[in-house]
């Protein structure tokens, strides 16, 4: 995917295609060494919802299980100056709900259960990506509820330590090296884009917290990676694109995965056809 310019001329951040959103998110995944690896699954729990709700980035450290209902996301918190706060940037930002594409309901249901095994409150008022996975040091209490949530250094802090050297390594595979420089808005421009080629732009706007006119200013780009047919739900594409990575994954990892159950590497069909001459050749 390539980044789109903008009206104004200007060459923006890329808006991510749902391919390159699986490949970053990949990379959160495998990011384990020397971490717990719960902090990797929360890096790629933060991509899936600031790329399937289309959130602004201080919208995601906000968000509540109890925002979760009938499928749909309400945005009702936002993240600003340290301190949780419930007007946003805009008059649309926050009060507002958007449905919540089944792909991302699932990872949500996943990560709900991988924070209630681990021993973290998973409760109506519990913050969705808490702040305190790291250690009981890190994140803020919300006086409120008690509810832990991201600080305002762990919400800065959070797309240079993790995002871009996902987003650098995700670059190094054929085809994604335009993302080189996305940053974790990427990701709300590429929701949208994605959103406005099956949707009505009337109700993405509304759901989104946004107006008609910066859709079409600042949203309305294509995603290189989705040319080659017509327009499908974004959750369609979303899906798609998920199967895609794992089929690559498995293709890279298939010579380690073929382990025989004594440790032994089995042997690849052309060693075998090689053996198999060298002994008729021999004559054994």
């Amino acid at each position: 995917m390539s980044p789109a310019p903008a009206a104004t001329g200007r060459t923006c951040r890329p808006a991510l295609s749902p391919q390159a959103v699986e490949a970053i998110r990949a990379q959160m995944l495998a990011r384990e060494q020397g971490r717990e690896p719960i902090l990797a699954q929360r890096d790629a729990m933060v991509v899936s919802l600031q790329y399937g709700l289309c959130t602004r980035n201080q919208e995601v450290w906000g968000m509540r299980w109890s925002s979760l209902k009938d499928g749909f996301a309400w945005v009702l918190e936002v993240l600003s100056n340290g301190r949780l706060d419930e007007w946003g940037k805009t008059e649309h930002s926050t009060q507002r709900r958007t449905v919540i594409p089944s792909l991302l309901e699932g990872d949500l249901a996943e990560w709900r259960k991988t924070l209630e095994d681990s021993g973290h409150p998973v409760g109506a008022l519990d913050f969705i990506i808490p702040g305190d996975l790291a250690g009981p040091e890190h994140g803020a209490r919300d006086p409120r509820t008690g509810a832990c949530h991201f600080s305002e250094n762990q919400a800065r802090a959070w797309g240079e330590r993790f995002f871009t050297p996902a987003v650098e390594k995700a670059a190094e595979q054929p085809g994604f090296f335009a993302i080189l420089g996305a940053t974790p808005y990427s990701l709300r421009r590429g929701g949208i884009s994605l959103r406005l080629r099956a949707e009505d732009p009337q109700t993405v706007a509304s759901e989104c917290g946004t107006s008609l006119r910066t859709l079409s200013t600042h949203y309305a780009y294509a995603v290189e990676d989705l040319r080659r047919h017509g327009p499908r739900p974004a959750d369609t594409e979303w899906r798609a694109a998920r199967a895609e990575q794992a089929d690559r994954q498995a293709l890279r990892s298939r010579p380690s995965a073929l382990v025989a159950s004594n440790g032994a590497q089995p042997r690849s069909k052309i060693r075998n056809w090689l053996d198999t001459h060298r002994r008729r050749t021999r004559g054994v």
